[in-house]
């Protein structure tokens, strides 16, 4: 049995990639394909996996412990029962929004949190996928939540810190590859591949599926709009700093200025740019629908259906 490790990120289309495996729950277990959504991994089964570095203690450590024997007997039985392909979608093994806001760096222990994973994994998996983001959009998302949470606005510095931060998606791939190294790992960008999860399935699965899968109907878990996060700093420790949130478009909070926007652009311009070259071994690069489609026999039989194409 192979496993697919979805490890997200977070603000990429992750819930509604979520939720078309769970509409399409049972087609798909009838083409020998299972998964585990956070539903699942959140209810006990990663206890102790998706720890931050540091906040693992030797009661995580035990915890951990127990974890991987649990998802290996999970994986037994799911062999047994002639499961061929697992997805497990968690945006959590990369880390958290909070610690990547507060740090000011993209997922700044993810080496160590997907190493955690390796003895559960290591063995079966054959892909990891990650879909990423334009950093200015990405922080834009990330930053609305955490005020949205905690009422608190960052200030200039902050955002500053946040459009210098030197962590790029590449530096995460090359992670997820040091702890992974036998696994392909597939990158597909969110701006051209949102209203595909259906097709991104298809292709994390490497298997033909007779039929293209429903797509959901709803935009799952947007970010909160300016007036969500207008209430939310009123009850919060910045009351007084709600000029913080005067730039805003179409309901739309965008914290940062268009020369840092345009740096930020520049920037997820060069991750596309190693993507689309030589980013090394066992790396796929998937830009749009029209490149789902992979080389092999298998692979050849995806069917696609243009008209089932529809934000999700």
């Amino acid at each position: 049995m192979d496993v697919i490790l979805h490890v997200g990120a977070h603000r990429t289309g992750t819930t509604t990639l979520q939720q078309t495996l769970h509409h399409n729950h049972q087609r798909l277990k009838a083409n020998k394909v299972e998964y585990w959504a956070p539903q699942r991994t959140r209810a006990g089964l990663f206890d102790g996996l998706i720890k931050a570095a540091d906040r693992v203690s030797p009661q995580v450590t035990a915890q951990a412990r127990r974890a991987n024997q649990q998802i290996e007997d999970e994986l037994q039985a799911l062999s047994k029962a002639g499961v061929k392909t697992l997805i497990v979608s968690e945006e959590n093994m990369l880390g958290s929004i909070p610690a990547s806001v507060t740090t000011e760096r993209l997922y700044p222990d993810a080496v160590r949190r997907v190493a955690r994973l390796r003895p559960a994994f290591a063995d079966r998996c054959a892909r990891i996928g990650l879909a990423i983001r334009s950093y200015d959009q990405l922080w834009t998302s990330m930053i609305s939540f955490t005020v949205k949470r905690s009422g608190r606005v960052p200030d200039a510095d902050q955002i500053a810190g946040l459009v210098d931060q030197p962590r790029r998606w590449r530096d995460v791939i090359r992670e997820l590859r040091v702890a992974f190294p036998r696994a392909e790992i597939q990158v597909w960008p969110f701006e051209g591949m949102v209203d595909a999860p259906h097709d991104v399935i298809a292709r994390l699965t490497g298997r033909s599926l007779p039929v293209p899968l429903d797509p959901v109907e709803v935009v799952h878990n947007p970010a909160p709009d300016i007036h969500a996060l207008r209430d939310a700093v009123e009850r919060g420790p910045c009351a007084g700093h709600l000029t913080r949130l005067a730039e805003w478009n179409s309901g739309r909070w965008m914290p940062f200025t268009e020369p840092q926007r345009t740096k930020m652009r520049a920037d997820y311009a060069e991750d596309i740019a190693w993507l689309r070259s030589d980013p090394g071994p066992a790396i796929r690069y998937i830009e749009s629908p029209e490149d789902l489609v992979g080389p092999t026999e298998e692979e050849r039989g995806v069917r696609h259906d243009e008209g089932q194409r529809r934000v999700g």
